[in-house]
């Protein structure tokens, strides 16, 4: 009789790449580095979605050669598959007719290699197959992680690692999301807190790059502090940003109406104390203690700015109204010269006569300019025609 093979095994047959070894590596930790990148960025990543990946180079990559890549990363443990809800590793697919399992145990891993070689075999299936990294990390350093996650983001961290990876990197994309829309306000004008925001996204970033499960917890609890140090700023700019920016873009406004007028402003000690008080909060890089104090500033300034203000929109009415009736008179003279009719005088007179109505009428600078510009416009095109 003869002996029986003790080296004869029950799974997926051992593949080579047609490379060296060397190449072989290298192509497994492309796919691995395309595995964890996808996890970290989308908490989930399928069969499906490595195969139409590497497909998009078929000068490098085949579906057969890449089935076989991902089939040695699962036998290597350095992935696992999670097939409708069932977890599917490496120890539960290899066996052999002498190892110490019983019947049972034989059956079931021979039965777990056929639903993995089936479901990698047939493209359809290939989306139903999600693939996971296996759990490496130590419990005492996930709780590290799990209570720091905790002390950042005031929420239940689960301590399983790639629910804890997920959860940490959710928040921390939480986080880079709203920087980066506090971010784009503040460089728009003379926003606070700009070179911090950037100080709080450049390390999220760091973070966020590091795609590998333990290497991402290692990075995380390493940069502890600069952590504890963004989430204080983060508390900050976020209440600055959501709640009060409003406030922020009255005083940015209210000084754009003040400057001009400044110095008749200086002239009154209680005005200028707090013209004095809008204009250091305005400049401090740190203003937060004092958003609650711009309103009743800026109502103080208002009140001796408006008269002032009023007094220059009237003075601009007048010399506006003078310009258009001196044009009036041109035209009317035109007029005079060529007999035109009544009709003819009006179609020519009215639009001119109008727009000095508006600029009487006009509450701002702004309109007074629009409305003498448009008469003026009105008027070179009535000479135009009369010529």
């Amino acid at each position: 009789m003869k002996t029986m093979n003790k080296n004869i095994k029950m799974e997926f047959s051992q593949q080579t790449f047609g490379f060296e070894q060397s190449n072989q590596q290298n192509l497994k930790q492309e796919v691995l580095a395309f595995i964890d990148a996808e996890i970290a960025d989308k908490d989930k990543v399928t069969f499906d979605q490595v195969a139409n990946h590497f497909c998009i180079q078929p000068d490098r990559w085949t579906k057969p050669l890449i089935r076989c890549v991902v089939k040695c990363l699962l036998k290597d443990d350095e992935i696992h598959f999670i097939i409708a809800g069932k977890k599917f590793l490496s120890e539960n697919i290899k066996t052999s007719f002498f190892d110490s399992a019983g019947v049972q145990s034989k059956l079931q891993k021979i039965d777990n290699c056929r639903i993995v070689n089936t479901h990698l075999s047939e493209p359809v299936r290939w989306r139903s197959i999600e693939i996971i990294k296996p759990a490496v990390i130590e419990e005492s350093v996930l709780l590290k992680a799990q209570h720091l996650g905790q002390k950042l983001f005031a929420t239940d961290i689960p301590l399983c690692q790639n629910n804890l990876c997920r959860n940490l990197r959710v928040h921390l994309r939480m986080w880079r999301g709203d920087l980066a829309t506090f971010q784009k306000i503040a460089n728009a004008g003379d926003y606070p807190g700009v070179n911090k925001i950037k100080k709080c996204i450049d390390l999220l970033n760091e973070l966020l790059n590091v795609h590998d499960p333990s290497k991402f917890i290692e990075t995380f609890l390493t940069n502890k502090g600069k952590l504890s140090d963004a989430y204080s700023n983060f508390v900050i700019l976020n209440n600055f940003y959501k709640n009060h920016v409003h406030i922020w873009d009255e005083l940015i406004q209210a000084v754009a109406v003040f400057e001009p007028n400044r110095m008749l402003l200086e002239k009154n000690p209680d005005v200028n104390k707090a013209l004095e008080a809008v204009y250091k909060i305005l400049k401090n890089p740190e203003p937060y203690s004092m958003i609650k104090e711009i309103k009743g500033l800026i109502a103080t300034v208002k009140v001796a700015n408006d008269p002032i203000i009023e007094e220059q929109i009237a003075s601009a009415k007048a010399l506006a109204v003078e310009r258009i009736e001196k044009k009036i008179d041109k035209l009317v003279k035109v007029l005079d010269e060529k007999n035109a009719n009544s009709d003819t005088r009006n179609k020519m007179l009215f639009p001119l006569q109008t727009g000095k109505k508006k600029i009487n009428m006009a509450s701002n600078f702004q309109s007074i300019t629009d409305y003498l510009e448009d008469a003026i416009d009105q008027f070179d095109n009535a000479m135009e025609i009369l010529r």
